[in-house]
C-alpha cells in the first residue's frame, strides 16, 4: 500500500523469542529481531544432529526461520525454494535488521541474513559474537562478520529508528522507537525492569509520554500456557511496576547467593548464561564477597578474555578429544587450576560447569559439594535435557539449589506479568500488540487498554480512526 506503513509479524507471535517484525513504508523496510523460538521440546539443531552444507534451506523446511523475500542469497534458496526471491534480486531500495540484544530467541538467525542487507547489532554485542565464533559457539553464519553498530539514531530510508540503552554494563540491550511519515511505533525487544534496567527504562517511558506511539509491540514471556485464559475472568492480575507477590529485587538475589556460598562448607558448582556478560559481573561481585576463587571453562574464559579484557582462572574439563587450535591461546592468557587443586581445598573455590560438560561432576562424588543452577541451560524441566542434569547431579551426591528460587521469594530476569501490564499503562500507546508470548490470549485477558490480536505472516495497516490494524498487502 503505496504511502503507508505496514506491519508483519513473520514469526514471535506465540512462542518464546523468534520474533522477525517487518515495519515498511514504500520500497524502504526495517526488520526488528532475528531470532529463533525458544523451544527445547524440539531443538533440532542441538549439536547431536549435523548440519548440512545448506543449512538455511534446512532451518526454512523445519520452520525454524520464516519464508521471507529479499533476505536470502540465491545460492541457499533457488533449488528447493525458488517461489522465494532473493536478496540479489528483491526490488527494494532499503532495507536492515535491528537486533535488541544477545540472546539466542533474538539473534539466532543473524548470520543467515544476505550480506547485501544490513544488520545492526551493538559494538559491545559484536565483541562477544566474535569471541564466541572463535570457540565454535557462535550463530551458524554464511555473511562472514558483516554487522554495523547501532548509532542513537539511524535511518532505513523514510524509516527513522531510534534506540534506548537498557543497560550498559553487558553487551547493551536496547529497545526501538521506529517513526515513518504516518506512523509511530515502539518495540520492547525484551522488557527486564530489575538492576541497572530499572532507571533507564523509567527515562525510556518517559520519552514514549512525550512522544506517544500509535503502536507498542511488547513482549509478554512471562504468560505462560498452562494457565487458561479464561481464568483470569475472576483472576485479574493487578499492574505493578514494583515487585509484590514473593517477587525479590536484583539486590536481594545478590545477596541470597552470597549468604548461601558463605554458609555452604565445601565447592560450589555454577552455572549461567554464557552469553551474558552481566552475571560475570555478578559471580566475580559475589566471589569477592565470599572469599573464593572463580574458575571457568575455557571457552567461557575466552568469552571474558575478549569482552573484558581481563585473565581468569581457568580448569579443562576432560572432554576434549582433540585439543582445539584454540586452547593454546586461551591457557597462555589465563591462569590454569588443576582439578587437584580444586579438591584439595574445594571449599575455596567458586567452580563454573555448563551441560556439555555435567559429567565432570562425577569427579567430585566423594566430596561436599553444591551445584548451584543459576541461568545456564537446561533452564527447567521443559527441558528435556533437565532430567539428564539432575540425575548426573544425584549420582554424584551433590546438594541443589536453584538460585532464583527461595524461602524469601523468586527472582525473575524477565518483567514478570504484573511489570508488563503496568509497563503497558505507564507507556500509554493509542494500541498494543502482545508478541513473544507462550500465552498472548491470558496477556490479553488481563488488559485495560486497546489492543490487537496480530496474525503471523499477515500484513496490516492502522487505521487511526477506529485504532485497530486492517489487513492489505505491499502493493
Amino acid at each position: 500500500m503505496k504511502n503507508r506503513t505496514t506491519i508483519t509479524f513473520h514469526s514471535g507471535l506465540d512462542s518464546i523469542g523468534g520474533v522477525i517484525m517487518e515495519v515498511r513504508y514504500n520500497n524502504d523496510r526495517a526488520f526488528f529481531e532475528a531470532g529463533t523460538a525458544y523451544n527445547p521440546g524440539f531443538d533440532m539443531f542441538d549439536g547431536h544432529v549435523k548440519l548440512r552444507k545448506n543449512f538455511i534451506a534446512d532451518y526454512l523446511w523445519i520452520r525454524e526461520i520464516p519464508a521471507i523475500n529479499g533476505i536470502y542469497r540465491k545460492e541457499f534458496i533457488s533449488e528447493r525454494y525458488p517461489e522465494l526471491i532473493s536478496a540479489e534480486d528483491y526490488p527494494i531500495d532499503n532495507q536492515a535488521f535491528y537486533i535488541t540484544h544477545m540472546h539466542l530467541d533474538h539473534m539466532r538467525m543473524m548470520g543467515m541474513i544476505a550480506p547485501e542487507v544490513t544488520v545492526y547489532l551493538s559494538k559491545p554485542a559484536q565483541k562477544l559474537e566474535k569471541a564466541l565464533e572463535e570457540v565454535n559457539q557462535g550463530v551458524e553464519s554464511v555473511r562472514g562478520f558483516v554487522y554495523t553498530d547501532i548509532p542513537e539514531e539511524s535511518d532505513v530510508g523514510s524509516i527513522h529508528v531510534k534506540r534506548f540503552t537498557l543497560n550498559h554494563d553487558s553487551y547493551q540491550d536496547y529497545s526501538f522507537f521506529i517513526e515513518t511519515p504516518d506512523l509511530k511505533i515502539h518495540h520492547t525487544g525484551d522488557v527486564f525492569v530489575y538492576g541497572v534496567y530499572r532507571d533507564n527504562i523509567l527515562k525510556e517511558i518517559d520519552y514514549l509520554n512525550r512522544n506517544r506511539p500509535d503502536l507498542l509491540m511488547c513482549e509478554g514471556t512471562r504468560f505462560f500456557a498452562a494457565v487458561k485464559p479464561e481464568f483470569f475472568a475472576t483472576n485479574k492480575i493487578v499492574p505493578s511496576f514494583d515487585p509484590k507477590d514473593g517477587l525479590i529485587t536484583f539486590d536481594r538475589l545478590k545477596e541470597r547467593i552470597t549468604e548461601t556460598i558463605n554458609a555452604y562448607p565445601g565447592l560450589i558448582i555454577f552455572n549461567f548464561y554464557e552469553r551474558e556478560m552481566s552475571d560475570v559481573m555478578l559471580f566475580t561481585e559475589v566471589a569477592h564477597k565470599t572469599g573464593r576463587q572463580l574458575v571457568y571453562e575455557p571457552e567461557t574464559a575466552h568469552l571474558i578474555n575478549r569482552f573484558f579484557g581481563y585473565s581468569v582462572n581457568v580448569m579443562i574439563p576432560d572432554t576434549y578429544k582433540e585439543m582445539p587450535d584454540y586452547l593454546n591461546e586461551i591457557l597462555e592468557y589465563n591462569t590454569v587450576i588443576t582439578k587437584q587443586q580444586i579438591m584439595d581445598k574445594p571449599q575455596k573455590y567458586l567452580i563454573q560447569n555448563t551441560y556439555p560438560n555435567s559429567l565432570e561432576l562425577l569427579d567430585y562424588r566423594n566430596m561436599k559439594a553444591l551445584y548451584l543452577h543459576h541461568s545456564g541451560v537446561p533452564l527447567g524441566d521443559y527441558d528435556p535435557k533437565y532430567g539428564n542434569l539432575i540425575n548426573i547431579i544425584k549420582l554424584a551426591n551433590m546438594d541443589y539449589i536453584r538460585t532464583y528460587e527461595g524461602d524469601d521469594g523468586y527472582f525473575s530476569p524477565h518483567a514478570e506479568t504484573f511489570q508488563i501490564l503496568a509497563y503497558i499503562n505507564m507507556v500509554n500507546a493509542r494500541l498494543t500488540v502482545p508478541c513473544h508470548s507462550g500465552n498472548r490470549k491470558a496477556m490479553e485477558a488481563n488488559l485495560t487498554v486497546p489492543y490487537f490480536h496480530a496474525e503471523r505472516g499477515v500484513t496490516y495497516v492502522y487505521n487511526r480512526e477506529n485504532n485497530t490494524l486492517e489487513v492489505t498487502d505491499h502493493e
